[in-house]
């Protein structure tokens, strides 16, 4: 009796304990990149995305841990900007990041729409930092960004500017607050790690502020940030602005507003308007008039029009 009911409660142990191994990759599946090369690939899928590889010969734990994080790391973007991206590569339905031999750089990612690509260079330092620390590298949350981009008509800078600060910007920006939200850890950047690369970037703002003759003339306007031990630019910056606005007013609370403010602004007729716009939405987001911070700490350009926005949206604002 002893023998048949240890029998019988080691059965369900022993399938569980099968079932819990992730799968390996699915056939090679067709995919025609970015350039319009026809390449066969292995598909690893999560949830909300899928691994497009080069080779089926990874580790499958390995694979389905990184298929987890980037299914919260979508989850976070839908639910910070209550959107989806317009569907271009799919695989299921799946938004694919496939490693292709050539892209628009190192990786790639369609603006506003679904579609990432990795060379294998960055496909090899995002599969080994997991394997090695289970860090994350900067790149693929930062395509996700780029993905979930859909503010270009409230917030972009107009020509003769360059609307790269905020446009790239923000991927430099959410790519730390998805990470955050995944609850996973952000891998080395060039010489320095994760946490001590986004402490320079979080610092950019204090030298930006502590620089009488820092303004948002001298370095958004321009692409440009305060000297750094890192060279970062004014994409870093605007995202050093942002990491500082998220740090004060509630964290992913503020953060899971701010884009869903932008969204509710009408396009921008100008750069002004659009300089304008963002501290708008950021008072909207905080609950809180921050025109006084960025016109008079920050050396923001903003309108009396905007000013005048700003503190009825602080005050029309819901308690985060």
């Amino acid at each position: 009796m002893i023998r048949r009911r240890f029998l019988a409660v080691s059965i369900p142990f022993a399938l569980a304990a099968q079932a819990a191994v992730p799968p390996g990759a699915g056939a090679a599946v067709s995919y025609t990149s970015f350039e319009g090369k026809k390449v066969s690939l292995f598909p690893w899928r999560g949830k909300r995305m899928v691994f497009l590889t080069k080779s089926d010969a990874h580790d499958p734990e390995v694979m389905a841990a990184l298929c987890g994080v980037f299914d919260k790391v979508h989850d976070f973007y839908h639910e910070a900007t209550g959107r989806l991206p317009e569907k271009a590569k799919e695989l299921d339905g799946l938004i694919t990041v496939a490693e292709v031999d050539q892209t628009c750089g190192a990786a790639c990612g369609y603006l506003g729409a679904t579609g990432i690509e990795l060379t294998p260079g960055v496909f090899v330092e995002l599969y080994g930092g997991w394997q090695k620390d289970q860090s994350v590298d900067q790149a693929l949350p930062y395509e996700f960004g780029r993905n979930f981009w859909f503010y270009s008509p409230q917030l972009a800078y107009q020509k003769p500017v360059s609307d790269r600060s905020v446009v790239t910007g923000y991927a430099v920006f959410m790519r730390l607050m998805a990470l955050d939200a995944a609850g996973a850890k952000l891998g080395p950047f060039r010489d320095r790690t994760g946490s001590e690369f986004r402490a320079i970037m979080e610092s950019l703002v204090d030298l930006h502020e502590a620089d009488p003759q820092s303004t948002w003339e001298t370095t958004l306007k321009v692409d440009a940030a305060p000297e750094n031990p890192l060279g970062l630019n004014g994409t870093d910056l605007f995202a050093s602005f942002c990491l500082r606005l998220a740090r004060d007013h509630g964290g992913l609370k503020f953060v899971r507003r701010l884009w869903k403010e932008v969204a509710k602004l009408p396009a921008a007729a100008s750069t002004q308007e659009a300089v304008d716009h963002f501290v708008i939405a950021a008072s909207a987001a905080a609950s809180t008039d921050l025109a006084p911070l960025f016109t008079k700490r920050w050396r923001w350009p903003v309108s009396p029009v905007g000013e005048k926005a700003a503190a009825a949206a602080a005050a029309n604002a819901s308690k985060p």
